[in-house]
């Protein structure tokens, strides 16, 4: 699966790509949100809410950079 894929290859430990897969979010649906619902919604701290969504954005920069190169 895309998703799977798309949440293991994160660079967060694996017990906090498991809490997200487990809440069923995608990578589109933490990104939009605001960091507090983000630790609300996996009960987790807002400074672990952060680090999810910062590798998260991370992730999805690198992706779209590498979409950017392949297609020069």
């Amino acid at each position: 699966m895309i998703f799977r894929r798309g949440i293991k290859s994160l660079a967060i430990p694996d017990v906090l790509k498991d809490l997200i897969l487990k809440h069923s979010l995608d990578k589109k649906q933490i990104l939009s949100m605001k960091v507090d619902d983000l630790a609300s919604i996996l009960e987790c701290d807002f400074e672990t809410a952060k680090i999810i969504q910062t590798s998260v954005r991370n992730s999805s920069n690198k992706s779209m950079l590498h979409e950017m190169t392949e297609l020069a």
